[in-house]
């Protein structure tokens, strides 16, 4: 199938996606994100590149510590190697999106054929370039959008030529980004000392992983990747936009959505072992992220 639903999302100790998109033999997966089979995903990032187009209402994304409503009929690129987080439905952001995720090298075939050299390793090589949000007022972008919207259709149908007519379009709207130096809407590492705080925001990111049911500190944090307190707050703003105890909130309520859906534990019990040390407390978070409680949340499941 060329469109499913999003699996929960699996990461590595470096923060990429374990999850392998599409096959060896056609390197491409389309992914229906609707309001009650996501939540959102937490930062993380994967060699394949992503085309994101909304389908209803809007979503909140997260690319190089910026955040961004996109509306209905807008779209995101993502670049490959890219820590981002897209797709978030949540409190009142109830749209519908459709992502593409595909192995650049889908459309250009062999790293040394002439294809990839000239269209695509000057866009994924550019480790400043993480992105490029699609808006219908600049034609090109408009194009893409377009190309976009015939994928999606594509995938839906079950044509002998759909897969031709994906790579085609898809190698099209690759083309009308590739032969801009500096996209309008890009979104760029602005100062060069970003990759390495990138690295330390994924060793962050791990940790809270692995910890997150704890009781852990700002300075728990910024102990395990060896930094200080401010050094720790300021990495982790600049490249996600929030600051760590604000993500860890936001994964630990992703957790605790996950459990609410694929348990029989109570809430109490999903409280405790999501990190929360008071109901009265995940229950107004809850609430916060998602519009409901976590009791009306389960029913609607």
């Amino acid at each position: 199938m060329l469109l499913t639903k999003p699996n929960r999302l699996s990461v590595n100790d470096s923060m990429r996606e374990i999850q392998v998109h599409g096959t060896k033999a056609f390197p491409f997966q389309g992914y229906l994100n609707g309001v009650k089979n996501v939540e959102g995903e937490g930062w993380h990032w994967h060699s394949e590149a992503e085309l994101v187009l909304v389908l209803e209402d809007r979503v909140q994304c997260g690319v190089n510590g910026e955040q961004f409503e996109i509306k209905k009929g807008e779209g995101l690129f993502i670049n490959s190697g890219s820590l981002h987080m897209a797709g978030i439905h949540m409190g009142n952001y109830k749209g519908q999106s459709v992502s593409f995720v595909f192995l650049p090298e889908f459309i250009s075939g062999d790293h040394m054929g002439l294809l990839y050299r000239k269209y695509v390793e000057p866009v994924t090589g550019n480790s400043d370039f993480k992105g490029c949000l699609l808006k219908r007022d600049i034609p090109w972008q408009r194009e893409i959008l377009e190309c976009l919207e015939r994928i999606y259709d594509y995938c839906k149908e079950n044509r002998w030529t759909r897969e031709m007519q994906v790579r085609n379009e898809l190698s099209y709207a690759w083309t009308l980004l590739a032969e801009r130096e500096r996209p309008e809407n890009g979104i760029y590492i602005e100062e060069p000392g970003n990759t390495k705080q990138e690295k330390r925001v994924k060793e962050i990111l791990e940790y809270m992983k692995s910890r997150y049911a704890d009781s852990i500190t700002i300075e728990d944090i910024a102990r395990e990747v060896n930094i200080s307190r401010t050094e720790c707050f300021r990495c982790f703003q600049k490249i996600t936009g929030q600051s760590p105890m604000e993500y860890l909130t936001f994964y630990r309520l992703q957790q605790a959505a996950h459990k609410l859906r694929n348990t029989d534990s109570s809430i109490t019990e999903i409280c405790i072992s999501s990190g929360f040390n008071h109901p009265s407390y995940f229950g107004k978070k809850f609430r916060e992220m998602y519009g409901v409680s976590p009791a009306q949340y389960r029913k609607t499941i």
